[in-house]
């Protein structure tokens, strides 16, 4: 088990430098602490998803 901890590190690190290869060190930071996320207490509007 330890050793699948290992190659799981291993692999997120790859995956993290790729990242910042490719996005910005705000996009990457926000994906790996995101904000603003979960239901709101008391929405007060509605959205609709149209198409495919």
């Amino acid at each position: 088990m330890e050793n699948n901890d290992k190659i799981i590190e291993k692999m997120l690190g790859m995956v993290h430098e790729e990242a910042k290869r490719i996005y910005s060190e705000k996009i990457v930071d926000y994906g790996i602490n995101p904000r603003n996320y979960g239901t709101m207490d008391n929405p007060d509007g509605y959205a609709r998803i149209t198409g495919t």
